[in-house]
């Protein structure tokens, strides 16, 4: 579902007490509802049978990951799994342990999603259609950029996101971009707003999502800069 134009879009921030602000992107864009498009889950899995695997039970989590998934073409020959797990985050994705000895290739990745809300504070079923398929685009992002990387390079890289908190900061705020890129600014978006609106986050969780990740301010920045490179 598109709309053409200006398309307004209310926020509430959480940084300095509640405030609104009314801000305004001129640029098409795309709401995704579960509903238009629950009938196209049979359809996704046979298109990305051998490659992408979603093993949950949640039929709107398997969804929001192949729609998300359509906006990266780079990926479809990659080997990835979704699945439910206890994490720290509410989503996450690596390659498998064994990429080490495997040919860049051969990998396998898996996008973990917290299956222990109580870890965090939200449960991704919190979040709408829309946002899952944001936040899971920025895992794909990750993904994306592991599948670029040679095995030295990615253990590498490893190393310093997990030791390194400038590292951390700038692969994490690289994704959003990256997502932003591939045409889910506005499902990013959606997501990191209810997120600072929930009052159920733990405070740990939410001072690292803005310590490390894009604030909203700065995706709708970059939304813009992207409608109006499309644009010209």
């Amino acid at each position: 579902m598109k709309f053409q134009a200006v398309f307004f879009f209310t926020l509430l921030f959480c940084f300095n007490g509640s405030t609104q602000h009314v801000l305004e992107i001129d640029c098409d864009t795309t709401r995704y509802e579960y509903g238009d498009y629950a009938d196209s889950i049979g359809y996704y899995e046979d298109l990305f049978a051998g490659t992408h695997e979603a093993k949950v039970s949640d039929n709107r989590l398997r969804l929001a990951y192949f729609v998300a998934l359509r906006h990266y073409p780079e990926l479809k020959q990659s080997k990835v799994k979704l699945k439910l797990k206890p994490i720290s985050s509410t989503m996450q994705a690596q390659p498998r342990w064994d990429f080490i000895f495997q040919k860049r290739s051969a990998r396998r990745y898996a996008v973990f999603v917290n299956s222990n809300a109580s870890i965090t504070g939200i449960c991704y079923q919190d979040l709408s259609f829309n946002s899952l398929v944001g936040w899971i685009g920025h895992e794909m992002a990750h993904v994306l950029d592991y599948s670029k990387k040679n095995n030295r390079q990615l253990f590498a890289f490893i190393s310093s996101y997990v030791f390194d908190k400038n590292e951390l900061r700038r692969t994490e705020r690289k994704a959003d971009k990256v997502t932003i890129k591939h045409g889910l600014g506005m499902q990013l978006l959606e997501g990191v707003n209810f997120f600072h609106r929930s009052k159920k986050v733990k405070k740990a969780y939410r001072e690292k999502k803005k310590k490390y990740y894009l604030t909203p301010e700065e995706i709708i920045a970059d939304i813009e800069d992207q409608c109006h490179e499309k644009q010209h």
